[in-house]
C-alpha cells in the first residue's frame, strides 16, 4: 500500500483486468444491471461495450496457506464491441431498468442500446441531452435546459427555476432529486415535486447508503445533507468538490488531491488516505464495502478505505485524465475511462480485500 505516485508496483487494471484504446474522449460509464458488462459514451457518438473477463483471462487463484495468486491472462483481451448511438457526442449513459443502456447526446436523442449492438431511438429533444438518470421504478429521465422529461411517465415534464445541474435517481427509485441554481427539487413522478431551497448553484447530487441522506454540493464549496429531518452544512475551502456515498455510513469528498470523509450531522470532516500531487476528478463508493476509488487529473486510479493511510493502485499515472469511473451493481467489478480515449474494466474478487486486510 503506497503513494499512487511512486507505486513501483504494476497497477490491478494490468494484473486482473483489460484494457481498450477506443480513439475518442471517454465522457461517461455504466454497467449493465443484469450482466457483467459496462458501456462507454465517446465523444464521437458511440458506445463501447467490455467485460472485465474472458476466457483465458487473468484469474485470482487461492493457496492453500490461505493467501491468494493472481494468474495472468493466457489469451490476449477481446476487442471492445461498438453502437453507434449519436450523430453528435455520446455525453451521458445509465443502466436501462430493462437491460442494456440508456444514452444521451448532443443531438437531442435519448437511445437505447442493447448489448449485442442494436440502437433504438426513444425520444428526440430540441437541445442537447445534458444529464440522464434511469433504474428502479422504470426511471427514464433526461435534462434539456431547465426541463427534466421522463420517458414514458404519466406526468411528462417539469420545469425548473433554472438550468438543470444535476441529477440522481434514489437508491430505490422513489424519486429522482434534481439540483439548479434554486436548490434542490425532489420529484416522485407526479405532478407536485417538493422544493429544498439551497443557497449557490448545485452541482452534484448523491444518495447516501441508507437511501434516505441526500448530499448536495455547490461550485463555492457548500456541502449540504438533508439527514433524519435536519439540516447539514459542511463547508469546503476553494470551491466544490467531487462526492460519493460510502458503503455503511457518511459520504467521501475528493478536493485536490485529498480525500476526506464526513459523517452528517458532524461538524468536521476526517481525511484520509495519500495525498497525490493532481486533482481529484471522479469518485465511486464501492456500493457493499467501505471502499472509496478515486481518478485523478493524472491518469491515476487508486482504491482507500478510510482509516487508513494506504491504497491499493488500479492504474498509474497516464497522459489523459480519468474522466469516468463506476463499480459494478454488485462491486465485483470497475470500469475507468480517460479523456484521451482510454477504456480499462477489471475484476475485484473478495479474496484480494481480504489478502489485503491481513497485509494490514
Amino acid at each position: 500500500m503506497t503513494d499512487p505516485e511512486s507505486s513501483p508496483s504494476r497497477p490491478l487494471l494490468d494484473m486482473l483486468g483489460g484494457r481498450w484504446r477506443v480513439g475518442s474522449a471517454v465522457l461517461a460509464v455504466a454497467w449493465d444491471r443484469r450482466t457483467r458488462v459496462a458501456g462507454f459514451g465517446l465523444a464521437d457518438g458511440t458506445v463501447a461495450l467490455v467485460h472485465p473477463a474472458w476466457d483465458g483471462g487473468p484469474t485470482v487463484k487461492r493457496r492453500d496457506a490461505g493467501n491468494v495468486e493472481l494468474v495472468p491472462a493466457s489469451v490476449p483481451v477481446p476487442p471492445d464491441a461498438r453502437a453507434k448511438a449519436h450523430s453528435g457526442t455520446c455525453d451521458v449513459i445509465a443502466p436501462d431498468p430493462d437491460g442494456g443502456f440508456l444514452t444521451g447526446g448532443s443531438d437531442g436523442r435519448v437511445a437505447r442500446v442493447r448489448l449485442d449492438g442494436e440502437m433504438r431511438a426513444l425520444d428526440y429533444f430540441d437541445g442537447p441531452v445534458t444529464m440522464l438518470a434511469a433504474g428502479p421504478g422504470q426511471w427514464r429521465a433526461c435534462a434539456i435546459r431547465d426541463t427534466v422529461h421522463r420517458i414514458g411517465g404519466a406526468v411528462p415534464r417539469i420545469s425548473l427555476p433554472g438550468a438543470v445541474s444535476a441529477l440522481a435517481l434514489h437508491p430505490a427509485g422513489a424519486e429522482l432529486a434534481i439540483g439548479h441554481p434554486a436548490g434542490v427539487t425532489l420529484w416522485a413522478g407526479g405532478a407536485s415535486p417538493r422544493l429544498r431551497p439551497m443557497p449557490g448553484q448545485v452541482d452534484g447530487l448523491c444518495w447516501g447508503g441508507d437511501q434516505d441522506t441526500l448530499v448536495a454540493t455547490t461550485l463555492d464549496g457548500l456541502m449540504r445533507a438533508w439527514h433524519e429531518g435536519q439540516v447539514c452544512d459542511m463547508r469546503l475551502e476553494n470551491g466544490a468538490a467531487c462526492q460519493a456515498p460510502l458503503a455503511g455510513d457518511g459520504f467521501v469528498a475528493g478536493r485536490e488531491g485529498r480525500l476526506a470523509r464526513w459523517l452528517p450531522p458532524e461538524s468536521a470532516m476526517q481525511p484520509f488516505g495519500l495525498r497525490n500531487q493532481s486533482s481529484v476528478t471522479h469518485l465511486a463508493g464501492h456500493p457493499r464495502r467501505p471502499l472509496m476509488v478515486a481518478g485523478y487529473a493524472n491518469g491515476t486510479v487508486a482504491l482507500f478505505q478510510p482509516n487508513t493511510e494506504g491504497l491499493l493502485l488500479i492504474l498509474a499515472p497516464a497522459e489523459g485524465a480519468v474522466s469516468a469511473l463506476a463499480f459494478s451493481p454488485d462491486g465485483d467489478c470497475l470500469a475507468v475511462g480517460t479523456d484521451d480515449g482510454d477504456i480499462g474494466a477489471l475484476s475485484l474478487p473478495g479474496a484480494l480485500f481480504r489478502e489485503q486486510a491481513r497485509r494490514e
